[in-house]
């Protein structure tokens, strides 16, 4: 026999077609059960073939690399989630190996800028809500790398380090958030104006 509320048998609250098809296997006509789900709200289709439980709440980098993949967090939305920019960012900013993309769904605006595949995978971590909610997240000096290393503007220390302060409004203060290590790494595999002057500003703030 079916079950009232079978959403409450997934185990993540971000989910694909083929996971929901599973949950509602004792049902005779799943697919009209699902059209009933989302007609009540309790369950959102955030695009063809993901959704999120109505009820229930969701993260949106969980939501990202299940959106279009493969991509990690980063730019704005990655600076803000660690605290080091002020604004409240509403787009979900993301690095990719794919073409660029933009998505627009119920739950929030997704976008997506490729990158060569030689710097895709330095300076990047993987995160997790939970055992079943995993995601990959920039870390700060990649996040701001993203940013700026096709600006030919910022090569100067002194031109980057004011758009970080005065245009990016950066926290430079958290020193614990920086590393010397991760962006000297960085720097090896950019090989950018812009991302030298950024190990220098790092070195600067860190007093080395």
């Amino acid at each position: 026999m079916a079950v009232d509320n079978p959403l409450k048998e997934i185990a993540t609250t971000e989910f694909d077609y083929n996971l929901l098809l599973y949950v509602l296997r004792e049902y005779r006509f799943p697919r009209n059960k699902i059209s009933r789900l989302l007609a009540s709200g309790e369950l959102i289709r955030v695009k063809k073939g993901l959704y999120v439980g109505g009820g229930a709440p969701y993260s949106l980098p969980v939501l990202a690399s299940m959106v279009y993949g493969p991509s990690y967090i980063s730019q704005h939305y990655a600076l803000a989630m660690y605290g080091l920019i002020p604004e409240r960012v509403h787009t979900v900013t993301c690095m990719t190996l794919g073409r660029s993309k933009q998505f627009e769904t119920p739950v929030g605006v997704f976008t997506y800028e490729p990158l060569p595949a030689r710097l895709y995978g330095v300076g990047v971590r993987r995160a997790e809500l939970s055992p079943t909610q995993p995601y990959q997240i920039a870390t700060p000096e990649k996040a701001i790398v993203d940013i700026i290393w096709r600006r030919k503007d910022l090569s100067s220390v002194d031109a980057l380090e004011d758009y970080l302060i005065h245009d990016l409004r950066l926290d430079l203060d958290q020193r614990h958030s920086y590393s010397l290590s991760r962006i000297g790494k960085i720097e090896r595999v950019y090989k950018k104006k812009p991302v030298t002057a950024l190990a220098a500003v790092i070195a600067k703030r860190l007093g080395s």
